[in-house]
């Protein structure tokens, strides 16, 4: 399997802390039955505020880190290194100064889950006639799409996969987010699965369970899609093919929307 969003880069964000936490996120992700990860550290406007050379030297550490581990504890593992970048107004600079994209070509792109940009499909647009394919990354842990789960009907059928993580299925990253991704597994609107690890006890990898539910549920094919096929071929840079979703959700009764509007 390949897990293609987690955070096991040493020392860089609000991932493993040190090397030693980055050898057992390794070993873990092997007994979970990975054979391909690629690290995406956390990229904020705040990180390359003053530039981008510092934040390039902490990844090319990190990524020395982790080689020298993989080699030294014979860890069958293969590695790509990219980044989860926050959508922000330095998008440019990154694409252009930092290397950050999957395969050469995609993009994980994440948004604030509180709020999302008004001009989103202009945005994606912008970012796709660079040749850049962003992935969005876990859209089921996004507040206003928790709510109105068709803002992200454009922005699929625009051409952007989705990218759900393992916790929110299987219920591990709350309620709401659960609720999402059932929903849109059911309207064929998922991609690829990653851990989205961040440690081995609040943010675990879960891969081998995260697979077992997608085979119990959906079958062995749709879960070597989603775990397998798909992003290998994000890895290699070839087209992962999404279809046109509709998102509309069935109508609530007037509970529900009394319920909702206390939600928000």
């Amino acid at each position: 399997m390949i897990d293609i969003h987690n955070h096991m880069l040493p020392a860089v964000d609000d991932g493993a802390k040190n090397s030693q936490m980055a050898l057992s996120m390794l070993k873990e992700a092997v007994n979970q039955g990975v054979q391909h990860l690629v690290l995406t550290p956390h990229l904020y406007e705040a990180d390359i505020i003053k530039g981008t050379g510092e934040w390039k030297a902490k990844i090319e550490a990190g990524k020395r880190t982790v080689i020298e581990l993989i080699a030294k504890h014979q860890l069958p593992l293969e590695l790509s290194v990219a980044a989860e970048v926050r959508y922000q107004d330095m998008l440019p600079i990154i694409l252009e100064e930092l290397d950050v994209l999957i395969g050469g070509k995609y993009l994980l792109l994440e948004f604030a889950f509180h709020s999302v940009p008004n001009n989103l499909e202009r945005i994606i647009y912008d970012i796709t006639r660079t040749g850049v394919i962003p992935i969005i990354a876990h859209p089921e842990r996004i507040k206003p799409w928790q709510r109105e789960p068709q803002q992200l009907e454009e922005l699929i059928n625009m051409g952007c996969p989705t990218q759900v993580d393992i916790g929110s299925f299987l219920g591990t990253l709350g309620p709401n987010s659960e609720k999402l991704a059932n929903f849109l597994f059911e309207r064929d609107a998922v991609h690829l699965v990653g851990s989205d690890s961040h440690n081995l006890e609040s943010r675990a990898l879960y891969t081998k369970p995260g697979y077992n539910w997608l085979s119990d549920r959906y079958g062995k094919e749709y879960a070597d899609l989603m775990l397998k096929i798909n992003p290998g071929k994000i890895l290699r840079g070839e087209p992962v093919e999404v279809y046109p979703v509709h998102l509309e959700p069935a109508s609530s009764s007037w509970k529900d929307k009394i319920l909702n509007m206390f939600k928000s």
